[in-house]
């Protein structure tokens, strides 16, 4: 069988796959603190399941080009790790492995049938990632599509983990969320409790609560923005909108509708914007197809 490998900082999910379809999956702690231990618990597991194994996929936080991980914020033993060739050291089967903005991006693409997309996923952070006839783009240094970072504020001046003012992450995402509540919680009246969730936002403005309306207003007015930015650069067929956050449906995508229209030139008012339907299969599903296409 095929395996996807999608790495993140606590947990790695692991997926079958015979014939496309996704037959098993499991997740391995992640609390390693070394290259050999991850890679040896990651392969120990599949050897468990399957003595043949065809291919492996992996995606991973960070910075990536050619399987080369040049940075991950929250991996720092991997930083300057060619994975590829750390797995293929252990394992004689295709391995490929890409960041996992591109990797979800890929699968979506992959599941409905799409060359041209854009792919936004809205969690801790904003992160994306683009599919050009069919295959996916990592830029020169691997930072093609990180959108999260492209500068859309000058009204808050809130500081990004990256170093930066304004960026896209500041005000949407999780910690953009965040932000903006603190920022108009004396302005506005709100049922919002101070240990709040992103979930209880949304669900709250959809009620028209006066602070949580506010927020998402500025949440999507900005993500809009973003999106008409970068669709007038890469012209994509489709904007997929994945990641957590996503699950606020069709007030969410609404909204983010309204402002992209608001903001993007006459040309893209035809590009599609959808929400993602593999979830958090997405990344294994990326990675299993990304393995199994360079095999031809």
């Amino acid at each position: 069988m095929y395996y996807g490998i999608d790495i993140g900082g606590t947990t790695a999910k692991i997926g079958a796959f015979k014939d496309d379809k996704l037959i098993k999956t499991w997740t391995i702690d992640m609390h390693v603190d070394s290259l050999d231990t991850m890679v040896d618990n990651i392969l120990n597991s599949i050897k468990k399941q399957d003595s043949e194994i065809l291919g492996i996929g992996i995606d991973c936080p960070g910075f990536i080009t050619n399987n080369l991980v040049r940075s991950s914020a929250n991996l720092h033993f991997l930083d300057g790790i060619d994975l590829k060739q750390a797995f293929s050291k252990k394992v004689k089967c295709p391995v490929r492995v890409i960041n996992d903005a591109n990797c979800h991006a890929f699968g979506e693409a992959k599941a409905k049938n799409l060359d041209n997309i854009m792919f936004i996923t809205l969690g801790t952070g904003v992160g994306g990632g683009f599919v050009l006839g069919g295959q996916v783009l990592e830029g020169a240094f691997g930072s093609f599509m990180e959108i999260g970072h492209m500068h859309v504020d000058d009204d808050y001046n809130f500081r990004c983990g990256c170093g930066q003012i304004g960026c896209l992450e500041t005000v949407c995402g999780q910690k953009g969320v965040h932000n903006l509540v603190n920022y108009y919680r004396s302005n506005y009246p709100t049922k919002l409790e101070i240990d709040f969730t992103v979930k209880d936002v949304f669900d709250l403005a959809k009620l028209n609560d006066p602070l949580a309306y506010k927020v998402v207003e500025v949440f999507t007015d900005k993500l809009g923005l973003a999106l008409a930015n970068a669709a007038i650069i890469i012209n994509p067929q489709t904007i997929i909108i994945g990641g957590g956050i996503s699950m606020a449906g069709e007030f969410l995508l609404k909204k983010v509708k309204s402002a992209f229209l608001k903001y993007a030139n006459e040309n893209l008012h035809e590009t599609k914007i959808i929400l993602a339907s593999l979830g958090s299969e997405a990344g294994m599903y990326g990675a299993y197809y990304l393995v199994k296409d360079s095999k031809k």
